[in-house]
């Protein structure tokens, strides 16, 4: 299995932020998701921020999982 995944640059209040994501999340399909997931992600980590802004997404292939024969997507979870 292929597995993509997703490098977003934010800006949280004028400080960079690199956060990597890839498909095996539930809730990452696409750049899309991946940006939204990680926006959650630093709004979650930084609940006092004023400004968090995207500043760039980048889309590849991931080495970490190359040495498995299948990974299964994680499963969702609802609480």
């Amino acid at each position: 299995m292929n597995v993509t995944a997703y490098e977003v640059v934010l800006e949280v209040d004028g400080m960079r932020s690199s956060i990597k994501v890839d498909n095996t999340y539930p809730a990452v399909c696409d750049w899309q998701s991946a940006t939204l997931f990680a926006m959650m992600l630093a709004r979650h980590s930084y609940p006092e921020a004023v400004s968090i802004d995207l500043l760039t997404v980048s889309e590849f292939e991931s080495d970490e999982y190359k040495e498995y024969a299948y990974i299964h997507n994680g499963p969702l979870a609802v609480h």
